[in-house]
């Protein structure tokens, strides 16, 4: 009876044995090792093994997995290549970014932003990533879409912005800056409410960058908000499009004394023409906040304000003033003596 069981297993043995492929036994060692955490030793077994047969797909993966657990995306990225090579079906993506490490998971994903597969689509991994449950993966997802299409890449970022994390709808915010469409002007108006500031800081920069792509009618509808953040953004946006549909709001923010954007509404005014601005910074000089002051004295320095003169003087000669402001004021009545700059 015994024999005939031997007989009727051995086939089965033979078969499962034929499916095993030279180095695999070394990759589930190589494995072993790794997850044991012994680095050095999975190394060695997967250098010396690989110089057997050095088109092992398993081998390649444990080195792939070993170079993600030492944070070297790089080399996982050519091992990745590697795999791809020798199996053009494979998908060496996939068993790393289900590693029980967060810090393997969000390492795969920068391997795969450095040399993107052709398949899976990368679009699907990262969707994958932006799903994870740690915070530091989806963040590396978000950053991982700076190699897919603008299309692609919004609906994916539209997801990150809406992210639990702080650091992840702030890194959100950041790369819809860096992809320069202006439909995404809406998107960031309404981060700019966002509880976290470090989130409400990367979409203000963000809009502003964009100014440089977009239309002033993106940001008109924005001075009649009831939030003031949102007004100013959008009539800091609207001077660098060379449009003063905003001096309003500057003027009001740079007589607000809690105002928080002084020095910024300061250096946009000056390059409005309108009446209202040299009055406006000559009293900015007198600003409680020192940066306000010389801000304003170098740019009506810039302005060619004459008038001005004998305000820069006194500013620059009273030993209350910080040094940077009678250092400031100084300039500016040197800047009165040189010819005007010619466009």
């Amino acid at each position: 009876m015994a024999k005939a069981l031997i007989f009727l297993l051995l086939p089965l043995f033979l078969l499962l044995s034929g499916c095993s492929k030279p180095g695999d036994d070394s990759a589930r060692r190589a494995h072993e090792l790794l997850e044991a955490g012994r680095f050095e030793e999975a190394r060695t077994l997967i250098d010396t093994s690989l110089k057997e047969t050095p088109d092992s797909p398993s081998l390649r993966q444990e080195r792939m997995h070993l170079a993600l657990l030492l944070g070297q995306p790089e080399i996982a990225a050519a091992e990745a290549r590697q795999i791809l090579r020798l199996n053009p079906k494979a998908q060496p993506y996939r068993r790393p970014l289900e590693d029980r490490l967060p810090a393997v998971r969000a390492n795969a994903l920068k391997a795969l932003a450095l040399d993107p597969p052709d398949r899976p689509s990368p679009s699907s991994l990262i969707k994958t990533g932006l799903k994870d449950p740690d915070p530091t993966v989806r963040r590396e997802a978000a950053e991982a879409t700076r190699i897919l299409d603008s299309k692609e890449a919004i609906k994916i970022l539209r997801v990150a912005a809406k992210d639990q994390d702080w650091l992840t709808r702030a890194t959100a915010a950041r790369l819809f800056g860096q992809r320069g469409n202006p439909s995404l002007i809406p998107d960031l108006f309404a981060m700019l409410q966002d509880a976290d500031s470090y989130v409400r800081r990367f979409a203000r920069r963000s809009l502003l960058e964009l100014a440089e792509k977009a239309k002033p009618e993106a940001y008109v509808p924005s001075l009649k908000s009831s939030d003031r953040t949102t007004q100013i953004v959008a009539a800091l946006a609207l001077v660098r499009l060379n449009d003063g549909r905003g001096a309003e709001v500057l003027l009001a923010e740079i007589a607000n004394p809690l105002g928080i954007e002084r020095a910024e509404c300061v250096k946009a005014v000056s390059k409005l023409v309108d009446p209202r601005v040299l009055a406006a910074l000559r009293t900015a000089t007198g600003d409680k906040d020192p940066e306000v002051r010389v801000v304003a004295l170098i740019a009506l320095g810039l302005l060619k304000d004459k008038d001005s003169a004998q305000l820069f003087k006194k500013i620059s000669t009273d030993p209350s003033n910080p040094k940077d402001v009678k250092l400031a004021a100084a300039k500016a009545l040197d800047l009165l003596s040189k010819p005007a700059e010619t466009p």
